[in-house]
């Protein structure tokens, strides 16, 4: 392969990989928010557990039984959101990672512009464009 050959194939690359790691941190960015919502909405459900608060005339069995059923849900519901902050936390951990190796590609592409601006400078250039191509190497493979 022709170091012209390689170039292209490098910049064919760092676009498609570029593109990936942008969609997947834009699919990620929207689950995060749809996982937001349903957290603000878990919010209010877990308050309204809480009501009404049971009538002093209303005792018993039955009475007992709605303040446990009650006292299970709203652990439920705490769980539930307990569990919103865990996905949010990985959520932004997997972002952050996309975001370094989209730092990384960013890299890749400085160095391949360098080494294709030193292809074009000609039998001069050669020894530099020689060490350019083996620094991109080591960056994309």
């Amino acid at each position: 392969m022709s170091d012209s050959d390689f170039l292209s194939n490098a910049f064919y690359i760092i676009s498609n990989r570029s593109a990936d790691i942008e969609q997947k941190i834009e699919r990620l960015k929207e689950a995060k928010r749809d996982i937001e919502v349903e957290q603000d909405q878990a919010f209010i459900e877990i308050k309204q557990i809480e009501k009404p608060s049971l009538d002093l005339s209303w005792e018993g069995t039955e009475a007992n039984k709605f303040d446990e059923d009650r006292r299970e849900a709203y652990q439920v519901m705490k769980t539930k959101i307990s569990n919103y902050d865990h996905y949010i936390y990985r959520i932004d951990w997997e972002i952050s990672q996309l975001k370094l190796q989209q730092n990384t590609l960013d890299i890749a592409s400085s160095i391949a512009y360098q080494a294709d601006r030193l292809l074009d400078q000609g039998e001069e250039a050669v020894e530099a464009f020689g060490r350019k191509i083996n620094e991109l190497k080591g960056w994309l493979f």
